[in-house]
């Protein structure tokens, strides 16, 4: 077993860096992104001060526009623009740009990169058609670099230059970027939305195969009792409906009608044990009510299956317990369909539900990623596709060690 493990976790970078790649692609084509969007605020802001109406705020230079290609690393190849964001490359994590005076100089306020938050002033001098950067008092400032950066139809013919640190700081590094809707850090925005995808995460797979599987074993022995007949009939019409169907109606009676449950302020750290009860059980309730009905059934039907099957009817003949041959024989059997998807399910515990979370305003993972592909928050979105490839990945691994603990069959020495 410990080979196989091996084995697949060498393969999770060749398979993570394939899943990302083609999200990185998607990222840079899709149109909508911060620059897109930074040219329309532009138009926009044209056509109200052609019309007399005051300028609004926001990037509108061709400076401007250019800084934020550099930041987000448009001003890059598609390939090294990956390697800077996955941190196999350096890049320029700190950098800012001037112009030349006469003298050739230019003096610029950039972030020091030994003391985080501080900052320090640099000089860049042009020596012929290269640039050296330099402290204020002349030393050499060791590891950056300074580069020409023309804009397209600038009417200033000064030289712009632009000053950088280039270093390794991509998700290697545990930096995941800048998100372009708070200017916070991508990992900071996860980490406070984390810990509520978590708890719904866990209660979901409490419920789903805490409660499911019993109730599907007990349906299954009692397969021709009128407490399976009235579960079965229940489980059927609660499958039938979609999950923020579900959430709609419950909002509507339960919360806006009669007033059980409450409908906003959704400030969990504030909250009481008693009022996170309150704001758990709705969106808990349509969370879990897809896959739990699922499971359920296909317990019931695969521990009905494996009952009628001639191990069991050869086993009964031998006189083996009833009892043995359901917990141990074929529960066991009916359980391998469901230990194969269970990997996969951890993803639940990172990325929650979209449509859940959107519908009952919670401000968890699940929101966080519904924001970013509405504002094409390109570097969010790739921070949450990161944790959860990874979750699926690892939880690939966990599934077939599931599968191996529920099928006899399954063996990872070399002699099977």
């Amino acid at each position: 077993m410990r080979d196989y493990v091996l084995r697949r976790l060498l393969l999770l970078p060749l398979t993570f860096i394939g899943i990302t790649f083609v999200a990185f692609c998607f990222t840079r084509f899709v149109p909508g992104g911060p620059i897109e969007q930074a040219m329309a605020e532009r138009q926009q802001a044209d056509q109200k001060r052609g019309s007399g109406k005051a300028r609004p705020t926001g990037p509108a230079s061709p400076e401007e526009l250019d800084n934020l290609k550099r930041r987000y690393g448009f001003d890059r190849p598609l390939v090294e623009a990956y390697a800077i964001w996955l941190g196999v490359w350096p890049g320029p994590a700190l950098q800012a740009t001037d112009r030349l005076n006469a003298q050739g100089v230019a003096e610029l306020e950039v972030a020091d990169e030994t003391k985080p938050g501080a900052s320090v002033k640099i000089k860049v001098l042009a020596e012929g058609n290269a640039f050296t950067v330099r402290n204020i008092d002349g030393k050499p400032r060791v590891g950056w670099k300074a580069e020409a950066a023309p804009l397209p139809d600038d009417p200033d013919k000064s030289v712009r230059i632009v000053a950088f640190h280039p270093s390794l700081s991509g998700v290697l590094q545990l930096n995941l970027g800048t998100s372009t809707d708070s200017d916070k850090p991508v990992w900071d925005e996860i980490k406070a939305r984390l810990p509520l995808s978590l708890w719904f995460g866990f209660w979901t797979m409490v419920i789903a195969y805490g409660v499911s599987i019993p109730l599907g074993v007990i349906k299954a022995l009692q397969r021709d009792s009128w407490f399976n007949s009235l579960t079965s009939q229940a489980l059927f019409i609660l499958y039938s409906i979609p999950g923020y169907i579900l959430a709609v109606a419950l909002l509507q009676v339960l919360c806006f009608q009669l007033g059980w449950f409450p409908t906003k302020g959704f400030a969990w750290d504030s909250l009481t044990w008693g009022a996170r009860l309150q704001h758990t059980v709705l969106p808990l309730t349509c969370m879990t009510i897809g896959s739990f009905t699922a499971l359920t059934l296909f317990t019931r039907n695969g521990l009905l299956e494996n009952l009628g099957a001639d191990y069991v009817r050869t086993a009964r003949a031998k006189g083996v317990g009833f009892r043995r041959i359901v917990y141990v024989h074929a529960l066991r059997n009916s359980l391998i369909p469901i230990a194969a998807t269970f990997g996969h399910n951890l993803g639940f515990f990172l990325t929650g539900s979209f449509l859940i979370e959107v519908t009952f305003n919670i401000p968890g993972m699940g929101l966080l990623g519904f924001d970013a592909l509405s504002h094409r928050n390109f570097p969010v979105f790739l921070g949450l596709l990161t944790l959860s490839s990874l979750a699926m990945l690892l939880g690939n691994i966990v599934s077939d060690l599931c599968v191996a603990a529920a099928d006899p069959r399954i063996r990872f020495d070399k002699k099977a």
